[in-house]
Formats: C-alpha cells, sequence, structure tokens
C-alpha cells in the first residue's frame, strides 16, 4: 500500500507562556497541505516475525535510520502486538527540520499503513494516543484535517473546512523552504515576551484574507528571521509573489503565502509574478511549492 504523509502549516502560531512543567501553552490552527513524502509499506509473506525491512531515498536524513520516526512508530506498535514482516520505503520530499511536520507525517502515517495492512483494528482515538509518543505534532495527522491546536500540542479540536469564510480548496499556498534548519529549543529562549490570550479565530470567517496580518501571526517570525537573514529574504520574495497573507510556519525556517484562487492564479500576470518567485527562489537554493491548500 501506498501513502502519501503531509506537510503542515501553522495558520498563527501563539505562545502563550511556560508551564510548571517547563513547556509552554500554544494555540495554532494546523492545516495539511498536499507536498507529501511517499510511503510504501508491504506485508511480506516470508520473513521474521516483527522485522521492519526499511529503505528510505529522496533528501538525506542525517543520523541512525532506527531515530527515524516511521521506524520508532513500527517499533512502537510492535511491542505490543506482534507483527508479520514488512517493507518499508521512505521517499523523502518535505524538507526536514522546516516546521512543516513531515517527519511526524510519516511516523504518524506509519501507525495508521500498519493498522490497515496488518488488519490490528485499532481506533483513531488509539493511533493518537499512540502517536503522541512519537511527538507533540503526531497525533494530529491521525486525522489530518484542519484542527485547532492547544494546550502544549496536546488538545485537538478538529474545525469545519471553511472556518475561514472560504472553501480550504479555493485557495492556493506558496511554501519557501530557505534551507536553513531551526532549532525550536532555541526558538522559545529567543522570545522575549508571552501574550494572555490566544487570537480570535472566529474574526476570520469575516475578513478577507489580504487584512490577515492583524489577527493572526506566529510569534516566533520576528526574533528567528532576526536571526537567519534567508527567512527574512523568504518572507519578502512571497511578497513580491502577491501573497494575500504571508507567515512562517512552526518555528522555521519554512514560510508561506496564501492566495485566494480568483486573484492569484486566473490571472496570468499574477500567475507570472508566483512562476517568477519559485525560479528566483530556486536560483538561491531554496526549495519550494506551490499548490491548492485542499
Amino acid at each position: 500500500m501506498i501513502y502519501f504523509p503531509p506537510a503542515k502549516i501553522n495558520l498563527g502560531l501563539r505562545i502563550l507562556g511556560p508551564r510548571e512543567d517547563g513547556f509552554h501553552n500554544i494555540e495554532s490552527v494546523f492545516l495539511p497541505t498536499k507536498w507529501c513524502d511517499v510511503l510504501e509499506v508491504c506485508v511480506l509473506d516470508e520473513g521474521e516475525m516483527g522485522y521492519i525491512y526499511f529503505t528510505c531515498t529522496g533528501i538525506e536524513i542525517e543520523g541512525d535510520s532506527s531515530e527515524n520516526l516511521v521506524v520508532r512508530a513500527h517499533r512502537l506498535i510492535s511491542e505490543k502486538l506482534e507483527l508479520p514482516p514488512v517493507r518499508v520505503n521512505l521517499l523523502k520530499v518535505i524538507p526536514t527540520g522546516a516546521g512543516l511536520g513531515g517527519g511526524s507525517a510519516d511516523g504518524a502515517f506509519m501507525l495508521k499503513a500498519l493498522n490497515e495492512v496488518c488488519e490490528l483494528g485499532l481506533s483513531n482515538d488509539k493511533l493518537r494516543q499512540l502517536a503522541a509518543k512519537l511527538g507533540s505534532d503526531c497525533p494530529f495527522f491521525i486525522d489530518n484535517v484542519p484542527t485547532l491546536v492547544t494546550g502544549v500540542g496536546d488538545k485537538l479540536e478538529s474545525i469545519k473546512p471553511d472556518f475561514i469564510g472560504h472553501d480550504l480548496s479555493t485557495i492556493n499556498v506558496l511554501i519557501i523552504n530557505p534551507g536553513v534548519h531551526v532549532n525550536t529549543a532555541n526558538a522559545f529562549t529567543w522570545l522575549d515576551n508571552f501574550s494572555n490570550e490566544g487570537f480570535h479565530y472566529a474574526d476570520l470567517e469575516k475578513t478577507p484574507i489580504g487584512e490577515w496580518e492583524g489577527l493572526i501571526s506566529n510569534d516566533f517570525t520576528i526574533p528567528v528571521s532576526a536571526k537567519y537573514p534567508e527567512i527574512s529574504l523568504a518572507l519578502e520574495m512571497l511578497k513580491e509573489a502577491g501573497a494575500d497573507y504571508i507567515q512562517m510556519t512552526g518555528s522555521g525556517s519554512s514560510v508561506f503565502g496564501l492566495f485566494c484562487t480568483e486573484n492569484a492564479i486566473k490571472g496570468t500576470k499574477n500567475a507570472l509574478k508566483v512562476q517568477k518567485t519559485q525560479e528566483k527562489a530556486s536560483k538561491l537554493e531554496f526549495t519550494t511549492y506551490f499548490g491548492a491548500l485542499a
């Protein structure tokens, strides 16, 4: 079976301050995109029970493959249930360490894949519980729908696809990854202050996308882009492309621009702006993705 673990973007990211356990409360909306890795999982007729034959192609991932979230997801289930031997290949397309959640998606989709191909009968609730052991972003990818995320990233509330006042299928996204790795723990230390309240996401529905800047933002954008001029450059490129709303995702380094389809795609002039931005990004060895948001 072949699965397509997607990148996600944060539509707004508010850091509400540290907790007694040392973590931080957050508020964000996670949106899955159509920029995907490719995960192939096959049950083998012969081989050692519980064994995984894992290969990874595409973007090179640093570190021991035994710590890849796909392998860890397999280990997590095999410690609880007897699994047949499986062959798994991950084609890595989404940049790593980029604020896009690609690794988290891979791990979560591996849990879902094993549940399906091995006929384990695990509920989504159980899969989310397992995913939480892999990482804070992983449970989101089990349902893989627009979700309001609060707490330390552990409280998930699915929201309607048109919560922004537009059908998400009418929105296009341009993602630019400038190729720098941002350490999330360091990013938290660069925050000067914290807000006492979250965003008013309900206001998005009655506000044109071009006017969202005053309603939602990413608290990491200013301090992180100050450390990495490449991020500032990528944000400026999105402005040049004519995006209606611009933001960094996660703790960086990827940034994205949202385009109303009728404004950015149907007009030849605007479509050329996007194309030229992608060409400029390519010359700088930045990675880009452009397509429908849903």
